[in-house]
């Protein structure tokens, strides 16, 4: 017997007019169904609004959705939220599929803000692009060791001393 599963994933970031972001995520497989819309302020990066619409789950708590979703409103984005997301809408009696597509929605809203940073320092020689990280890790130190590029050992973090 021949068993298929299919996934689709849509995020979309769209800039508002008062600096706020509205994020749309959409989740679609062969069991699933969810439609997530929320927006994000800046520069706190605090979530305002979250609707979700479950068109259909195997899981029969996420039919609650609206009630889970709005438990994130006033959490900002940031250390620490996959705990809180999963501390308030996961769990036995919770829906992972929500807690999902917090998450994802949190890191489109991030993305949003360092793509265009991470493009730009693209440019020019490889000596001028380790300084403008360099300098970037200087002005956010809680950069260092978050990924694999800031480890200690790496040429980025030489003569740093963070």
């Amino acid at each position: 017997m021949t068993l298929s599963f299919i996934r689709h994933k849509i995020v979309e970031v769209e800039p508002l007019a008062d600096g706020s972001l509205s994020i749309s995520w959409r989740l679609a497989d062969s069991l699933t169904e969810v439609e997530m819309a929320v927006k994000i302020r800046p520069p706190d990066l605090e979530i305002t609004e979250a609707n979700a619409k479950v068109i259909r789950s195997p899981h029969g708590e996420c039919a609650a959705a609206p009630g889970f979703l709005q438990k994130v409103v006033g959490v900002r984005v940031g250390p620490g939220l996959r705990k809180i997301a999963s501390g308030l809408m996961g769990g036995n009696a919770g829906c992972a599929e929500l807690v999902e597509g917090v998450l994802e929605c949190a890191n489109a809203a991030i993305l949003h803000f360092t793509v265009p940073q991470i493009q730009a320092n693209a440019k020019g020689t490889e000596e001028e692009r380790k300084k403008r990280y360099q300098d970037m890790l200087r002005f956010n130190p809680r950069l260092v060791r978050s990924c694999v590029a800031f480890a200690d050992d790496s040429p980025l973090m030489q003569g740093l001393n963070l």
